[in-house]
């Protein structure tokens, strides 16, 4: 007698979870958004389609005041937190003064202000941030934020600090990564999304960073549907923003960046340089996920169950959303770890030609006559603007060393 074999049970599919958004303000009404984040939930490709002009909503008007991110504004608020006399508190206020005041001179009945890099900054002090400098500016501040599954951001963020040189990432591997940020509890978001939903109660809203669960299983849609209170809207043209980076190509910018000698901000615009690049290359002949391995997924999975099962309460009435992405993330997992060396997966052809390259461009980059930085975020912004990005270096010669700092994200 034959038994018929029977599948191994999957995961179940993402429950439906679709609440309806805040009404629209009524017309007439200036709203002030901020978008806060968190870093790797989709934040590029939704400034990319606002800083492209890309979105228009029926019969409301939209200013967008950012080339591409407004992402120093996490510093600057920071900045004017830790200020400790006049003079510090004066100077801390002049960037924000001058945001708001954007702001205000606006007539368009939405404005929107992009900022993962709030992500970093505690709840409280940007309420008290809002409360100072744009709560004359607006009719009503709302605002939106999203958030990873546990397992999908600990993978993300190991690869995104990799991409841009962290050197604890460059001399980690995933399963040294996962356990740091369990020792510094950086991924139990309960706490810090409480904050913010207790500083702005009803005018706060987040989003699951759930495939199945964004509206029209879009990031971009998802906010424009939840951000502006589920009025019609049309987007046109595409982008495939920060597409995430196959091992073989961290590997090979983890080759580039171990030969730097270079501040924090010119590895972070280096990295995000190279990707701008590779995304625009056809993909490479060979492309490996990253991914976690069985008993990663299950210590994980054991760790932040807890604070899944909160959030899932707490954010989204009770469906399970961010507990079965655990589980998805161990049904996905592989058996044996992934190598973190770049020798495991590039032929010793290539490496010793990204040895050579990476040398070759670590010392072109110790000419401090030039702000990389500059030179290399101004680069993006063209590509953003669909202007011509090879200029001379020299365009980005001593300015903007202060204004460019952490312009990007950092995962």
């Amino acid at each position: 007698m034959f038994r018929k074999k029977t599948a191994a049970p999957k995961t179940p599919a993402a429950p439906s979870y679709a609440p309806a958004p805040n009404p629209a303000p009524a017309k007439g009404r200036k709203t002030l958004i901020f978008h806060i984040g968190d870093h790797k939930t989709g934040s590029t490709s939704i400034q990319l389609a606002f800083a492209k002009g890309r979105v228009s909503l029926k019969d409301r008007s939209l200013f967008y005041p950012a080339k591409l991110a407004s992402n120093v504004l996490g510093d600057q608020c920071m900045a004017y937190h830790a200020a400790q006399t006049d003079e510090e508190r004066a100077r801390a206020a002049q960037p924000l003064e001058r945001l708001a005041a954007r702001v205000a001179a606006s007539d368009a009945d939405f404005v929107l202000i992009s900022a993962e890099a709030i992500e970093t900054v505690p709840a409280a002090v940007f309420r008290d941030i809002t409360d100072r400098f744009f709560a004359d500016s607006a009719d009503e501040i709302r605002i939106i934020g999203y958030v990873r599954p546990h397992a999908a951001r600990i993978t993300s963020s190991f690869a995104e600090r990799t991409k841009v040189g962290v050197p604890r990432a460059l001399k980690s591997d995933l399963d040294q990564f996962a356990a740091n940020k369990q020792t510094g509890g950086e991924f139990i978001y309960l706490p810090r999304f409480t904050a913010w939903r207790e500083a702005y109660g009803d005018a706060f809203t987040l989003r699951p960073m759930v495939r199945d669960a964004l509206y029209r299983k879009s990031v971009v849609d998802d906010f424009i549907h939840y951000a502006f209170g589920g009025l019609e809207f049309e987007i046109t043209g595409t982008d495939a923003a920060n597409e995430s980076l196959c091992v073989e190509d961290l590997m090979r910018l983890k080759v580039l960046q171990r030969h730097l000698s270079a501040p924090r901000d010119l590895r972070l615009k280096v990295g995000w340089e190279i990707a701008r690049i590779i995304g625009q290359m056809p993909p490479p002949p060979q492309s490996t996920k990253i991914a976690l391995h069985k008993t990663l997924a299950r210590a994980i999975q054991k760790t932040y169950m807890a604070d899944a099962r909160a959030m899932d309460d707490t954010f989204f009435d009770g469906a399970p959303l961010m507990q079965q992405e655990l589980q998805a993330a161990v049904d996905k997992a592989l058996k044996k770890p992934q190598s973190a060396r770049p020798a495991d997966y590039l032929p010793p052809s290539e490496m010793r030609s990204l040895d050579l390259m990476s040398r070759m461009i670590g010392g072109l980059l110790e000419n401090d006559e030039v702000n990389w930085p500059a030179f290399l975020h101004g680069k993006r912004l063209r590509d953003v603007e669909g202007e011509p990005a090879e200029k001379g270096p020299n365009k980005g010669r001593k300015q903007g060393r202060k204004k460019n700092k952490r312009q990007e994200g950092r995962g």
